[in-house]
C-alpha cells in the first residue's frame, strides 16, 4: 500500500484544512523523507491523521476520533 495524500481538518494542534501530496513535489522526488520539527508542531497529528484513515482510531490515545478534532 502506499499513500497518495493526507487530508484532514482541525486535528489536534493544527487548525484548518490540510492536504499533503505525497505523489507531487517535493515528496514525490524523494524515496525517503523525515517528518521534523519543534515540540508541538504537529508531527505526531500527522501520524494520528493516518491512523485515522486507516483504521477509524489512533491506538496511541485512548479517544474517539470526534475528542480528537477541534471546532
Amino acid at each position: 500500500m502506499k499513500i497518495i495524500s493526507l487530508r484532514f481538518a482541525n486535528l489536534n494542534s493544527l487548525p484548518g484544512p490540510y492536504l499533503i501530496r505525497f505523489d507531487a513535489a517535493p515528496l514525490a522526488d524523494t524515496g525517503l523523507f523525515a517528518i521534523t520539527g519543534p515540540t508541538g508542531a504537529g508531527k505526531s497529528t500527522l501520524l494520528d491523521a493516518i491512523a485515522v484513515g486507516l483504521y477509524g482510531r489512533v491506538p496511541r490515545h485512548d479517544r474517539q476520533v470526534g475528542e480528537m478534532v477541534s471546532r
